[in-house]
């Protein structure tokens, strides 16, 4: 089990949560927001960027090892889907990630929040519907572990959902807390 997907809402948590399970179980972290958004150039993609940044993550994927968080295109969930071992799904209520938005851009420029607030929202209304029907999917093949958590969620029992022990390989770790 060495290749994890993290996917959930804009200030759910994924990329805290995957740079933990990365250092504790010495796995290569991959933030695509972070890697590969140099791919990204506008909200309405075309066909070729899509395939593109599609090539790119699919070298990150073919790797033997990885925690991949973040979201992409939604051609790509599928993908990081079928090459997961570990799904991880941070559904975090709306109201959630909006707070934690508020709180991490700071700002009372309303330009900015307003951008902060459509991605929240474009992810609740149409990306959330579409990984819950893939989450759906994956569960019923039975060959993956699928954890959905909440805000709420204690680092310890996501570790123990993955069917790893509750102690980190790395014992110098100081994530054995609450994210």
């Amino acid at each position: 089990m060495s290749k994890i997907c993290i996917i959930g809402n804009g200030c759910a948590g994924k990329t805290t949560l995957g740079k933990k399970l990365s250092q504790d179980l010495s796995l290569p972290f991959f933030e695509m927001d972070e890697k590969l958004k140099f791919l990204k150039t506008n909200p309405f993609p075309t066909r070729q960027q899509i395939r593109h940044f599609s090539r790119e993550l699919n070298k990150l994927l073919d790797k033997d090892k990885w925690v991949v968080e973040g979201w992409g295109y939604k051609e790509t969930y599928e993908e990081r889907f079928k090459k997961a071992d570990i799904i991880i799904f941070l559904d975090v209520p709306f109201q959630v990630c909006l707070e934690r938005c508020h709180k991490r851009l700071g700002s009372t420029n309303l330009e900015i929040l307003k951008r902060g607030v459509t991605k929240l929202n474009i992810f609740d209304k149409h990306v959330r519907p579409l990984l819950l029907k893939l989450i759906q999917k994956y569960k019923n093949e039975g060959e993956k572990i699928i954890v959905e958590i909440d805000q709420d969620f204690k680092y310890e029992e996501v570790l123990r959902q993955i069917n790893m022990n509750a102690e980190p390989i790395n014992k110098q770790s100081k994530y054995q807390k609450t994210i």
